[in-house]
């Protein structure tokens, strides 16, 4: 059996406590954990705000992340540094980008997850304040 705790809080809405997964459990979701690269992008043209997921137009803080191509559209992300500090920290795979899928930010070392920001002192402010690696906790498809 698996212990963990804070992650699923977020993605299934639970309170703070420890919660016990079975791996053989099927309705549950397999969590993965990874250092990752985290990099911020906000809207410096009207394009910008535009993504690459046919389902989702636009980007929005909060939600939107870039991925590399081995997170399909639509899986959850969840990077427990950015709780609070952008949305709740459970981010939606909507967008890709030449930084991200050639992980140029880690210089080829990790995985880059690019966070959607609605401005650029919002921009310069995670990028001071918050570490350049992070773990990152993605939800894989069954």
């Amino acid at each position: 059996m698996k212990l963990l705790s804070v992650i699923l809080m977020c993605f299934l809405g639970l309170s703070c406590s420890t919660v016990v997964v079975s791996e053989n459990t099927q309705d549950t979701p397999t969590i993965k954990e990874y250092k990752a690269r985290v990099t911020y992008y906000y809207p410096q043209a009207p394009y910008w705000s535009k993504v690459s997921c046919p389902k989702s137009k636009t980007a929005k803080e909060g939600i939107t992340i870039a991925a590399h191509p081995d997170f399909k559209y639509g899986t959850k992300l969840y990077i427990p540094e950015l709780k609070s500090a952008v949305g709740d920290g459970v981010f939606t795979v909507q967008d890709r980008g030449p930084a991200v899928t050639r992980k140029v930010a880690s210089r080829g070392r990790a995985y880059v997850f690019d966070v959607f920001v609605s401005s650029n002192a919002k921009l310069r402010h995670m990028t001071s304040l918050k570490p350049e690696y992070m773990k990152v906790y993605v939800v894989l498809d069954k």
